[in-house]
């Protein structure tokens, strides 16, 4: 049995500017657009993550359309976040449950 042909690997800065549709960077006047600081950091974590485990962007990209799709009123960058926790999960990185644990005790945290 021989594996399927797999694509080479987009280059990732070309990758995550080619996201088109509901995927797409939100940009005003070609800069991106960042409601909070905490969007330009989970977009920062993502681009990471991504690098540091060798991953074909369109894992990413993959997950990101089905959060999109599965919410599509939610912020962009809350279905970024969900993307990047169904990716870490998927790979076998941190479980739901730590995830889980780790959203509680922010939420519980003094600011």
């Amino acid at each position: 049995m021989t594996n399927p042909p797999t694509r080479p690997p987009i280059p990732l800065a070309a990758a995550v500017t080619s996201l088109s549709g509901a995927a797409a960077l939100p940009r005003r006047n070609g800069e991106l657009v960042f409601e909070a600081p905490w969007q330009g950091r989970a977009l920062g974590v993502a681009l990471a993550i991504v690098e540091r485990l060798g991953l074909d962007w369109r894992e990413f990209q993959q997950r990101l359309s089905a959060a999109i799709a599965a919410r599509p009123d939610a912020p962009y960058y809350e279905s970024w976040v969900g993307a990047l926790e169904a990716l870490l999960v998927d790979r076998g990185v941190v479980s739901a449950a730590e995830i889980a644990r780790a959203l509680g005790a922010l939420e519980t945290s003094p600011p």
